[in-house]
């Protein structure tokens, strides 16, 4: 039995026009029993945009069958990306000069990885499965997608955010995510427990009923955004936000569009600490998702999201595991280079950690002594509703809030 998911944007052509970020189709068709999948996807620039050459990635492992660029002329190679520690293969369409429309479609078949499927007949195409193609350097870009998904008699989908309609073996969604990070969960049947009152918050488990251990997410999903939404995100609140529970493979990870996708099979439990402590990080990533992955800028996604989850404790009472935390991390950061001018790619991959997220961690408590908890607050408030991607854009916040004398001394703490 064939399950057809399909990523349906916008009709091509006309229908991409107006957006400041691309627009993204897929159509996806996948066997369960054998975890076969065909795919079809089609990348459009903005209509404004005038670059002239478009590379996309696609892992080694699918097989493309076809490729169509319109007027551009195409070719394809292989390359190794430091990110994945992988040889990928790329797809380059050369476009001629001028305002015609640039859109790359790519059809290619695959495999899904046995760690992303379940005996209960989960099938997970999420962020980590790493099934979709995305331009080189910028696999977590900004882009506008519409997603339709077919399932056949005895399936349901769940994505990342509501189904804008829904009729017996369709699901269709539509929204703004980074490229990788399209998702569409597919298994004979969902439990779910959602928030009564405040924010539109839901556990959502795929194939098998929720745990009390898992439903007790719930009310501690609720609390740490009751708390972001006085703190950090106070400019720019949570509204909705979705925890997606597979049961696939053990990690976890943050999804632009309010939601995270949390793969650990029966035994998260936010009644742990460090459990607790990774809910509070991936919700906090609604905000620290902006920074390069290819650079020291990572920081601002992953130093932020790692001292937001220890503020969370800290304002619960729990100083002692803010403590705990605080000097299991900072005993990794001696030695390590700036932050400043961080390139991951000259170092072994352990220094990536120690750096990006735990020196960058001990920085921001070093700020948040400097200029106390109000002003640390005001200051993340702004970056977040900014979305500051860059070292350099954090320093002016900060700059504008606390001085240019703090300013100052951020920067020398982060060079050195």
């Amino acid at each position: 039995m064939k399950i057809l998911v399909l990523l349906l944007g916008l009709v091509l052509g006309s229908a991409f026009a107006g957006y400041a970020v691309p627009r993204v189709q897929v159509q996806l068709s996948v066997e369960p029993t054998t975890q076969a999948f065909t795919c079809r996807y089609t990348f459009a620039l903005p209509a404004g945009d005038t670059t002239t050459v478009l590379r996309l990635n696609l892992r080694k492992a699918f097989r493309v069958q076809r490729v169509q660029g319109g007027r551009a002329i195409v070719q394809t190679r292989r390359l190794y990306y430091p990110y994945f520690a992988d040889t990928m293969q790329q797809v380059v369409a050369r476009y001629p000069a001028g305002r015609q429309a640039r859109m790359l479609t790519l059809d290619y078949t695959g495999t899904l990885d046995k760690e992303r499927t379940t005996a209960a007949q989960v099938l997970e195409f999420s962020g980590h499965t790493n099934w979709l193609p995305f331009r080189h350097l910028q696999e977590y870009e900004v882009v506008e997608y519409a997603l339709g998904v077919r399932v056949p008699a005895g399936y349901q989908v769940r994505s990342t955010s509501p189904p804008l309609g829904a009729k017996p073996g369709y699901f269709r969604f539509e929204g703004r995510a980074c490229a990788l990070e399209l998702t569409a969960i597919i298994a004979p049947q969902f439990w779910q427990a959602v928030a009564s009152r405040g924010p539109a918050i839901a556990v959502v488990k795929a194939g098998a009923a929720l745990s009390p251990m898992e439903a007790a997410i719930l009310p501690k999903a609720q609390d740490i955004v009751a708390f972001y939404n006085r703190t950090i995100g106070r400019q720019d609140s949570i509204t909705r936000f979705t925890v997606l529970l597979t049961g696939t493979k053990q990690d976890a990870f943050a999804v632009l569009e309010n939601a995270t996708v949390i793969t650990y099979a029966d035994n998260f439990d936010v009644a742990q600490r460090g459990d607790l402590l990774t809910l509070a990080h991936e919700i906090s990533h609604k905000w620290w998702g902006y920074g390069s992955v290819h650079d020291e800028t990572d920081w601002l996604n992953e130093a932020f999201a790692t001292y937001s989850s220890m503020l969370y404790l800290q304002a619960r009472g729990d100083t002692a595991g803010y403590r705990q935390n605080y000097e299991k991390l900072a005993k990794t950061t001696p030695n390590t280079p700036p932050i400043i001018g961080f390139d991951r790619t000259k170092y072994e991959s352990g220094m990536y950690r120690r750096v990006v997220y735990n020196k960058g961690m001990v920085v921001l408590a070093a700020l948040h002594a400097h200029v106390g908890t109000q002003q640390l607050y005001t200051i993340l408030a702004r970056t977040a509703a900014q979305q500051v991607s860059t070292t350099s854009a954090f320093l002016g916040v900060v700059g504008q809030v606390a001085g240019a004398e703090t300013r100052t001394w951020l920067q020398a703490r982060l060079s050195e």
